[in-house]
């Protein structure tokens, strides 16, 4: 090699090396400025810490303005206000909002007629005009207006004009008495438009007409009373009461939706929308309407799109007018006493008028699980631990049909065990535990199973058809829905929840979520939901407290779940949580669970072996080989527990299997799916025991 040639080589190696010294400066400052991106957004905005500091929004209502930390309103009577700027929650809970009055703002408000009229507002502010509100949760607020003028209320604003509503969630009651000419409530926003985008809203609604010599015109809707706003992406949860002698327009998304003024030519958007709930109500006149449904009560101009809405709702007319319709408290505390710690039957007695329903189950304040009143008259009897000494039962109504009178709760030491089977995704409770599961139930033991994630990594619309499947064939193998629990949180998300060092650090799924979500039209809500009123939040902190809060309010024998040494995090990451979230309770009280382990994805792509099958078309049925046959773990295969399946337990988990028909038959993204999942049709069954 000649001189000049080696000098080259030197050059273009030094050259190389420059360059990739240099691409490796721009990766590192990529990341570094994109933290830093934020922080140079939010330099702009002035800082939320306090309920004192809230006003500073009167003080600049056209500003910017971040919350830093979650505040409680509890104690303070808000006067409304309008507002034009931003307000980004940054995830935050504002806790207690109490409105008791109306604000200065006036704004027109337009009837069906395109009469219009000059309206006193209220929520938390009187109008939103140009204004952007996101990423923010109201917990437990009370706006409860009464007023001698039209009005419009809502808990967020009165009205709204041009403003962005996304990420919110709120979670309380709007009350209303009004009586003249036109008036109306909405879960968030009374009258206006805009978007809305993504909320979720658990609302106790009620409008009354406090003068029945006049008619007047009546408007509520679960999201917004009135107006012509977008609305996507939406949950809404409405218990509906109207006391109407004049004109009723009620919709659990929207009570009228109407243009306005004259002449505006805007086509607007609703999809991606789940309604549930009811609304109770009577309108007394002799020129009856009486609009009252699901989506839009009434709506005089056409949508450019309305598509992929559901609804599980419930209209609901009463002929009685003397009395004014208000939410009843249905049930009443009960007291238990325990002797001693530990599983017990208890009965519950009740009477049903209406329809099928679902109330929680709380012990001590404590969401312990779903409860099923079937219509009609009857015992109800459900296996639960209790603590030793009084215990405090009661029951919260689940958005639906039924309206329950429990008479009596009673208790009896019971000899059941109870089983916790903790799956990834729905599928993993199956081809790992379906045997396991069978055998516990012809035991005469309980069968719970928590699902940790929606499984829709590839969208989610795919979150209710994963949910029904697990539903049907866990029902195969005996299990009772009323113990099946989502906890609703990213399909893939796991790891990089729980490797988090910021505990409230959000995170956003490949389906675009940062919340949990449940599928309230099969009535299937988030464990989340459940427990507390509102939505979890893709963060450390509130998977790590549900985890927690489902096992303490459990306390199960047993509980089986995938392998810390599976290459799927989500698989590995369930091992891990569980784990973390028994040794944190042990240290809490007297509690000794048995902890099993079994695998899924195993060392190799090619376990566990395909079936082959007979002549006749039979399977072959073997058992399971090692699922880590060189990987160095902690798991000795010589000491691995394993159950044996009867031919019946295995048919029956084929048939399991078979309920999962989106995997099975799934097109590209599930290829070879069914062969694996069959796989598991093994005669045995395996895990590790770990005993705490």
């Amino acid at each position: 090699m000649t001189e000049t040639k080696k000098s080259n080589r030197k050059n273009i190696l030094i050259l190389a090396g420059v360059l990739i010294a240099v691409l490796g400066l721009l990766v590192f400052m990529a990341f570094a400025f994109w933290g830093l991106g934020d922080k140079i957004k939010y330099m702009s905005y002035t800082k939320i810490s306090s309920s004192e500091d809230l006003y500073k929004l009167k003080e600049k209502p056209d500003g910017k303005f971040l919350l830093k930390s979650d505040i409680d309103m509890s104690n303070i009577e808000w006067t409304p206000f309008s507002f034009s700027g931003t307000l980004d929650g940054n995830g935050h809970t504002i806790w207690g909002l109490t409105v008791t009055s109306t604000g200065d703002a006036k704004r027109d408000t337009y009837d069906g007629n395109l009469k219009s009229y000059s309206t006193a507002l209220a929520g938390m502010f009187d109008a939103l005009d140009h204004a952007e509100i996101k990423d923010l949760t109201f917990r437990d607020s009370h706006v409860d207006i009464t007023s001698d003028e039209p009005c419009f209320v809502g808990t967020l604003a009165g009205y709204m004009s041009d403003s962005k509503i996304e990420n919110v969630n709120v979670i309380g009651d709007v009350y209303l008495r009004a009586h003249d000419r036109m008036f109306g409530v909405g879960g968030v926003v009374g009258y206006g438009q805009g978007s809305f985008t993504g909320v979720q809203t658990d609302v106790t609604l009620v409008c009354i007409d406090t003068d029945r010599t006049t008619k007047d015109e009546q408007f509520m809707g679960g999201i917004c009373g009135a107006g012509y706003p977008d609305i996507v992406n939406c949950t809404i949860d409405i218990d509906g009461y109207v006391s109407e002698h004049g004109y009723t327009h009620n919709g659990g998304m929207i009570g009228l939706y109407m243009f306005y003024p004259e002449g505006m030519t805007y086509k607007g958007r609703m999809t991606g929308n789940s309604v549930y709930g009811k609304i109770t109500f009577f309108e007394d006149n002799d020129d009856r309407r009486a609009y009252c449904k699901g989506m839009i009560g009434e709506y005089l101009d056409e949508l450019e799109v309305f598509e992929n809405n559901g609804e599980s709702f419930r209209s609901v007319e009463v002929k009685e007018y003397d009395a004014d319709l208000l939410p009843k408290k249905v049930t009443r505390d009960f007291e238990l006493e325990a002797d001693t710690a530990g599983t017990y039957d208890i009965s519950i007695s009740y009477n049903n008028s209406r329809e099928d329903a679902t109330y929680g189950l709380f012990i001590n304040d404590r969401f312990i699980k779903k409860a099923f009143f079937p219509k009609g008259e009857g015992t109800i009897t459900e296996t639960v631990h209790l603590d030793a000494g009084k215990a405090q039962v009661s029951f919260k109504y689940i958005p639906g049909d039924g309206s329950i009178n429990v008479s009596n709760v009673s208790s009896v030491k019971s000899e059941k065990k109870v089983t916790l089977i903790v799956a990834p995704h729905e599928d993993d409770e199956i081809l790992a535990f379906a045997g396991t599961i069978q055998k516990t139930i012809a035991e005469g033991n309980i069968v719970k199973v928590l699902f940790l994630t929606n499984g829709d990594y590839f969208g989610s619309d795919l979150t209710p058809v994963r949910y029904a499947e697990s539903v049907n064939a866990l029902k195969r193998l005996g299990v009772e829905e009323s113990d099946i629990t989502f906890l609703g949180y990213g399909d893939l998300t796991l790891g990089t929840i729980l490797q988090s060092d910021n505990w409230d650090g959000m995170f956003r799924a490949h389906s675009g979520y940062y919340q949990t979500y449940g599928v309230p039209e099969q009535n299937l809500f988030d464990y989340h939901f459940l427990r507390s009123g509102s939505y979890g939040y893709y963060n450390r902190r509130d998977l790590t407290e549900d985890m927690h809060e489902y096992i303490l309010a459990n306390l199960p024998d047993r509980i089986y779940t995938t392998s810390e040494f599976e290459w799927h995090e989500d698989h590995k990451y369930a091992f891990l949580l569980v784990k973390s979230t028994i040794e944190t309770i042990v240290k809490e009280r007297e509690y000794h669970p048995v902890l099993c382990e079994s695998v899924i994805h195993g060392e190799e792509t090619t376990w566990p072996e395909y079936l082959t099958y007979n002549a006749d078309g039979s399977a072959v049925i073997t058992e399971f080989s090692t699922p880590f046959p060189t990987m160095q773990t902690t798991l000795d295969w010589n000491n691995v527990t394993r159950i044996t399946l009867t031919d019946e337990e295995v048919q029956k988990k084929m048939q399991a299997i078979g309920e999962f028909k989106s995997q099975n038959d799934g097109g590209e993204e599930y290829a070879s799916t069914k062969d694996y999942n069959y796989a598991f049709c093994k005669r045995d069954e395996f895990y590790w025991e770990f005993q705490f």
